[in-house]
């Protein structure tokens, strides 16, 4: 779990007994700033509930998000807002789940954030770090550990600003860049441009897969559990807690003993089934759709702009129908003439 790595990395490296090997970042830009961002992610981890969503229930969520980023395009309203005010189950949160696996059913169902990908994108384990302890705002920690790769810390946070009343505006969200992480991006060889695109897409992703866990929370508190079961399962076992007893790791002691698995029950998993079934006939009747029917097309002029007129001299079109696969019936009707003619401006009838 990335929870536990997390936990481990941050409690070492504030007690002075992490490696370099492990710990790159604090090792070669040591800094105020770092540490007190480490202490505050430690309290944090250390108080948060925590759920574990497997690869199933982490694309059952996502398939939730294409459903409601389509009625979004429709409306032009933001996917939160559609999803609607949900109360976090405590006032810090932990949800993780594996973007490698999430990307590969992203790419499968052909999710429409996978329209342009000719392959599956995702690597590595993603957690939110979601802290509702402040009255002016909620803070959100996208932590994204890469595959074969170093935890690193994360090079900004986004604040989403409460309204007057209290409500949380999601218009109203301020990126909180990372002070020590663009000294140690600077100092690995990073340009300023290089840093920005970096902290635009730790933007951009943690906006966007913010909606899995508020759609967690959405169907935890749900009459059936939007087709979820939760499960309790332990963190740090008793050998874990015996371990770091022996070697005075306090920051393990101090952490939660148990988080919640999430899995998908009969109903999401039917559910599952049957949006593939659908998509997978949608993509065999796409693939095999024949051409034209094999039509006649009369002799008929074509006319320019320019004034050039051709001669079309009649013709067959299309092919001949094959059984069992729809068809599209095209081509002009017969003695039509065809014209090419200027854009009109629908605003300007003249």
């Amino acid at each position: 779990m990335l929870y536990k790595s997390l936990i481990s990395l941050y409690g070492s490296s504030l007690a002075g007994r992490s490696a370099p090997a492990d710990d790159l970042v604090w090792h070669f830009t040591p800094s105020e700033d770092l540490r007190l961002f480490r202490e505050y992610a430690l309290d944090a981890l250390q108080q948060a509930k925590v759920y574990l969503l497997d690869h199933m229930a982490a694309a059952y969520a996502d398939t939730l998000h294409d459903a409601v980023a389509k009625q979004a395009s429709e409306t032009g309203l933001p996917a939160m807002a559609i999803l609607g005010e949900v109360k976090l189950p405590a006032d810090v949160v932990w949800v993780e789940f594996d973007d490698r696996e999430l990307g590969v059913a992203r790419f499968e169902r052909a999710s429409p954030v996978t329209r342009h990908d000719d392959k599956p994108i995702g690597t590595g384990l993603r957690g939110y770090l979601i802290d509702d302890r402040n009255k002016g705002h909620l803070r959100i920690t996208m932590f994204h550990r890469r595959e074969n790769s170093r935890v690193v810390d994360p090079i900004c946070a986004l604040l989403v600003k409460r309204t007057p009343t209290g409500d949380l505006n999601y218009d109203d969200v301020e990126v909180e860049l990372s002070r020590s992480m663009v000294e140690f991006r600077v100092r690995s060889g990073d340009t300023m441009e290089m840093i920005n695109d970096r902290r635009t897409v730790h933007q951009v992703e943690t906006g966007y897969d913010l909606f899995i866990p508020y759609a967690l929370f959405a169907m935890l508190v749900s009459p059936d559990l939007g087709g979820i079961i939760p499960t309790e399962n332990e963190t740090f076992t008793a050998k874990d807690a015996k371990t770091a007893r022996k070697f005075g790791k306090s920051w393990i002691l101090g952490a939660q003993k148990s988080h919640l698995t999430i899995r998908i029950g009969p109903q999401a998993a039917a559910h599952m089934q049957e949006r593939q079934a659908r998509l997978e006939f949608e993509r065999q009747v796409q693939d095999g759709r024949s051409g034209p029917v094999r039509h006649w097309v009369s002799e008929h002029e074509r006319r320019y702009r320019s004034g050039k007129v051709v001669l079309v001299k009649g013709h067959h079109r299309g092919q001949l129908h094959a059984p069992n696969l729809p068809t599209r019936v095209m081509g002009p009707k017969p003695d039509a003439t065809i014209f090419e003619l200027d854009a009109v401006d629908p605003t300007n009838p003249d």
